[in-house]
């Protein structure tokens, strides 16, 4: 009877202590992980405090005003929102734009883990555009929106030019009203109205406006 009691209890034991000692291992191993973490972000914090990168845009990114929310429409008087900074080859080139191409950058708040930048786009000397454009944790492009541009439009009697005016709330919910104005200012109409929401994948999803009777 003792013999049967000692061959179980024996594994029994064993069994335990190795799971202990596992254990150990396991939370000596989770601790060097949380080291490693807290030393990385120490590393990150001090890079940024100095300004020097292994990613160049991160460093970018890192360069750019901030811009809090909501933003009115200032139409193409964008100097009015913030100090927008130059976009390097390297982002400009993730953006699809050819090398050299005259674009500027404003930071706006993240949304969802998302980073979320203004950008203008000189088309010639009068005329510009700006964008909203969404990149993921890894700062890669996910989609981008037109908050403004200008466009020539010729009538049978007049002559005139298509504008937008735009409206972002602290939620990134974004309101785009379309006018047509004469040149000689004697006419301006209300042509369409269209409303966006920014989800959490980082996407400009329309929403469908109801019509008040």
């Amino acid at each position: 009877m003792r013999h049967l009691i000692s061959c179980i209890l024996i594994p029994l034991v064993l069994t335990l202590l190795i799971a202990c000692g596992q254990r150990k291992r396991d939370a000596v191993y989770y601790e060097q992980m949380v080291d490693s973490i807290r030393r990385a972000e120490q590393v990150k914090e001090i890079q940024r405090q100095s300004g020097t990168y292994d990613d160049p845009v991160i460093a970018f990114f890192d360069t750019l005003q901030l811009r809090p929310l909501p933003l009115q429409s200032e139409r193409s008087q964008f100097e009015k929102i913030g100090h927008f900074s130059r976009i390097p080859s390297i982002v400009a080139s993730r953006l699809g734009y050819p090398v050299g191409t005259p674009i500027k950058a404003l930071l706006l708040p993240k949304s969802h883990g998302n980073h979320v930048l203004l950008v203008t786009e000189q088309q010639d000397s009068l005329n510009s555009r700006l964008y909203l454009y969404t990149f993921d944790a890894d700062y890669q492009p996910i989609d981008h929106l037109c908050l403004y541009e200008e466009l020539d439009e010729d009538q049978t009697e007049d002559f005139g030019k298509l504008y937008m005016d735009y409206y972002v709330t602290s939620e990134y919910d974004i309101s785009l009203l379309r006018y047509y104005e004469s040149y000689n200012r004697s006419k301006r109409e209300h042509r369409q109205s269209r409303r966006y929401l920014l989800n959490a994948n980082g996407f400009f999803e329309e929403q469908v406006i109801e019509i008040e009777d």
